[in-house]
């Protein structure tokens, strides 16, 4: 097995806290005693302070710190004005060369491909990249 080493994630998978400067940075982990996201090369996990590792999908659900009761808003405002299809595109691209995200962005993928066929505010692009 591959050593574990330390990984920044998107800020949206960290906690936010005022920075020096009054602006929020999101760098705090939404676990008691997690000193940073880890991964081995095939899993993403939890590292705690005393050494250990949760691989995320095998940790207990009480471990994990509840969700927001309604994201979608938010999650649909981040992407607002953005070309869902080309971005949903690009990442499964990227997924390939990295399988590992396959498991990680799973339900990010999903949320986006909704956002991309529902979401009202979204414009499809229609005819962006396709030849005439």
């Amino acid at each position: 097995m591959a050593a574990v080493r330390e990984i920044r994630l998107p800020d949206r998978f960290y906690l936010p806290r005022p920075g020096p400067d009054g602006r929020e940075v999101h760098d705090v982990m939404p676990w008691e005693g997690a000193r940073s996201y880890a991964t081995d090369g095939e899993r993403v996990g939890i590292q705690f302070a005393d050494g250990r590792v949760v691989w995320l999908g095998d940790a207990p659900t009480s471990a994990l710190a509840p969700a927001p009761a309604d994201e979608s808003p938010t999650f649909a405002e981040d992407f607002e004005d953005v070309n869902l299809d080309a971005l949903v595109d690009g990442l499964r691209v990227y997924m390939e060369r990295h399988p590992i995200l396959k498991s990680v962005w799973r339900e990010d993928m999903e949320r986006l491909d909704t956002l991309r066929r529902h979401y009202p505010g979204h414009e499809q692009h229609a005819g962006e990249g396709e030849a005439a």
